[in-house]
């Protein structure tokens, strides 16, 4: 009879604990306890959400759990079948993390070590495997700062034949803005945003590009596009019908704006991505801009698209490149089905960190494993490094 008993225990316990996020809030990690192992993740929480994203419904995961913890043998599941489960019991925070506990509990069953999981997710997709360029936070403003830029992120994409040389150049970038905010602002202005970049009293969108330019030339000049994340949502506002935007204090309505954005690129060629620029409903703006500057640059949909599929079908000639993050999608396999559909339709695609972030390292397995183009990763600093420094793990 004993023996009956331990045959029937199930093998994959499910639990959650608390753990940390990078702003110093608490957020919960997935435990899936697997043959005396576990196997654990947690999901990272934005600032600035869409507003077509579902927010996160803080729901008892104790019935789920329980479910789940009566199958003998959990692994016999599907990735997407565990998926459907607590995609339809949970939140999206704890449905995204409990997806990618099971994610590294299937790596680990088919052979795959912590170190391979990008080669899992190449097998079990059929894709091939990318050394993705790296978009790197330098300087936040809007909401992610205590600055009054309108932008949200002033980033830089490094150019480079390696993993190893493009983040060398975004570390270098990074320190030389820390030594000019230094010398000309004085060091209490080395004030940090929500994703690491500095935020100094700088409050035109030109002065911090100008600011950003002259760090990439102390040493690499020529080696760096910039890339800006407007979050338009952010200064945008509703007025009798139509979108009027507020950007260095002077308001804009849409068309007005479409005109500020042609110029700034003129000014600034070395600008070869825009995410967010108009408000995700002023789809009016989307279009035109696209329209006139959608062959030179990337045009970068985030709220708009919020990594579902269904989005990203309706509004696919707005834009010309995405944003993924695995909690807006809210399981592995919706993140997959938004990845592919933007893949079979010419869509670049950046698999992306969040403003609140967590010590996870998976985020690089999924960008090179899937064969991202690029990946989104925060400033080349603090608690961001994890993602970095598993990039350069994998390329090596």
């Amino acid at each position: 009879m004993g023996k009956d008993k331990l045959a029937a225990k199930p093998r994959g316990l499910l639990s959650v604990r608390d753990v940390l996020l990078s702003t110093g809030e608490m957020t919960r990690e997935a435990v899936i306890r697997y043959k005396a192992t576990d196997f654990y993740d947690s999901a990272p929480f934005g600032l600035t959400v869409g507003f077509k994203e579902t927010q996160s419904r803080i729901l008892n995961t104790t019935p789920c759990i329980t479910k789940l913890n009566k199958i003998q043998d959990i692994t016999d599941l599907t990735q997407e079948v565990f998926d459907s489960i607590v995609c339809k019991e949970m939140d999206s925070q704890m449905s995204t993390a409990f997806s990618l506990a099971f994610l590294k509990l299937l790596a680990y069953k088919f052979g795959n070590s912590s170190a391979k999981f990008h080669e899992y997710l190449t097998a079990t997709y059929a894709t091939q495997p990318s050394s993705p360029r790296i978009i790197c936070n330098i300087l936040n403003g809007s909401k992610h700062a205590c600055n009054n830029l309108a932008f949200c992120e002033f980033m830089i994409i490094p150019s480079g034949e390696t993993m190893a040389e493009k983040v060398r150049i975004a570390s270098e970038v990074y320190v030389d803005l820390q030594q000019i905010i230094t010398d000309e602002l004085g060091e209490a202005h080395l004030f940090l945003g929500r994703e690491g970049g500095f935020s100094p009293a700088v409050s035109n969108v030109e002065g911090a590009i100008d600011l950003l330019g002259r760090a990439i030339c102390m040493r690499n000049g020529g080696k760096c596009n910039i890339a800006l994340d407007a979050a338009a949502n952010s200064f945008s506002e509703l007025q009798s019908g139509m979108f009027i935007y507020t950007v260095n204090g002077k308001q804009y309505t849409t068309n007005e704006l479409v005109r500020y954005y042609t110029e700034l690129l003129e000014r600034y060629p070395s600008i070869s991505y825009l995410e967010d620029p108009f408000h995700e409903d002023d789809i009016g703006g989307w279009h035109q801009l696209f329209d006139l500057v959608g062959d030179n640059i990337l045009v970068v949909a985030d709220d708009l698209t919020v990594s579902k599929a269904k989005n990203i079908r309706k509004y696919k000639k707005c834009f010309n490149a995405c944003i993924l993050k695995v909690n807006q999608a809210g399981s592995v396999t919706e993140l997959v089905m938004s990845y592919q559909y933007c893949v079979a339709h010419g869509i670049k695609t950046i698999i992306s960190q969040r403003s609140g972030e967590t010590d996870s390292n998976i985020l690089a397995h999924l960008a090179v494993g899937l064969g991202s183009d690029y990946i989104k990763a925060g400033a080349p600093a603090r608690e961001r490094i994890v993602k970095y420094n598993e990039l350069l793990r994998i390329a090596r």
